[in-house]
C-alpha cells in the first residue's frame, strides 16, 4: 500500500515525539544535570547583562567627567581673557598695584595707584568727544598701614583683593550720538570693569546734556598679600630703626 505524503509527515512527527519521550523519561538520571546546566547558564547570562549595564554606566560617567572638564577649562579660558583685558597690571610701574609689599610702603604706592586710576578714568569719561561737566572722582586710600588693605582693597572681607568705586553722577554734554557712545564706552574700558546706567538726556538738540551713574571695579592681581600689621605696631622710624613711640619694636620685614 502506498502511503500518502500526509501520512508520512504524521509518522515522522510521531517518531520524533517517541524519541523525545525516551530521551526525557528513559534517561531521567541525566535530566537534573542538564536542567541545572541550563539554569546556571541563565545565571551567567543574567550576570553578563548586569556587567554590560554597569559598563555602560561607567562609560557614561567617564563621558560626563570629560564634559565637565571641558566646561571647566572653557570657563577658565574665559576668565583668563577677562583677567587679561579687565584687571589692572600687577605692578605699579605699569599702572597697577602689587599688594605683596610691606604695609608702610603700600600706603605710598596705593596713592600712586589711585592717581593712575584717576588718569584712566579721566580718559574714559571723554570717550565719544563729549564735554565733561562733572567727571568721576577716585577716592584716596588711607595712610594707615594697619587698615589700608582691609578698607581700600576689601581684603580679607572678600576672598580676593578688589577695589570698588561708586562714582555717583557723571554729567556730559554733546550730541545724542556722542552721549550714547560715551555711556556705552564704559563697558569697553581697559583694565577695569565699569558699568554706566541710569542715563537721562535733557536739553535741545544738537547740544544735549546727559547724566548717568558709574560704578567701577578693579580686581587686583597677585599671588600674595602682605600680612596684616598687628595693632599697636607703629611705622618704622627713618633709617629703619624702631619707632620713637614704640621702643624695642622693629617694623616687620618682608616674608
Amino acid at each position: 500500500m502506498k502511503l500518502s505524503a500526509l501520512t508520512i509527515i504524521i509518522l515522522g512527527v510521531s517518531v520524533s515525539l517517541i524519541a523525545l519521550g525516551l530521551g526525557l523519561f528513559g534517561f531521567g538520571d541525566r535530566l537534573p544535570g542538564f536542567l541545572a546546566n541550563r539554569k546556571e547558564a541563565g545565571y551567567y547570562n543574567e550576570y553578563k547583562a548586569q556587567l554590560e549595564t554597569e559598563a555602560s554606566k561607567m562609560s557614561r560617567a567617564v563621558q560626563r567627567v570629560e564634559t565637565a572638564r571641558e566646561k571647566v577649562q572653557q570657563e577658565a579660558d574665559t576668565w583668563q581673557e577677562i583677567v587679561a583685558a579687565k584687571t589692572p597690571p600687577a605692578s605699579l610701574e605699569e599702572g597697577g598695584i602689587n599688594l605683596d609689599v610691606d604695609a608702610w610702603d603700600l600706603t605710598v604706592e596705593a596713592q600712586k595707584f589711585r592717581n593712575n586710576v584717576q588718569r584712566a578714568v579721566n580718559r574714559q569719561v571723554k570717550v565719544g568727544g563729549v564735554r565733561v561737566i562733572q567727571g568721576p572722582f577716585v577716592d584716596f586710600p588711607s595712610d594707615d598701614a594697619r587698615t589700608i588693605v582691609a578698607n581700600y582693597f576689601n581684603y580679607p572681607a572678600l576672598q580676593f583683593p578688589v577695589c570698588v568705586w561708586d562714582f555717583g553722577t557723571v554729567t556730559v554734554q554733546g550730541t545724542f550720538e556722542q552721549i550714547c557712545t560715551n555711556v556705552e564706552g564704559w563697558s569697553q574700558m581697559p583694565n577695569f570693569l565699569a558699568v554706566a546706567d541710569g542715563l537721562q538726556i535733557t536739553g535741545t538738540s544738537p547740544v544735549l546734556t546727559g547724566t548717568y551713574n558709574v560704578t567701577m571695579v578693579a580686581f587686583i592681581r597677585g599671588e600674595r598679600v602682605f600680612p596684616k600689621v598687628p595693632d599697636g605696631v607703629a611705622a618704622p622710624a627713618a633709617g629703619g630703626g624702631p619707632a620713637p613711640n614704640n621702643p624695642g619694636t622693629s617694623g616687620p620685614g618682608r616674608s
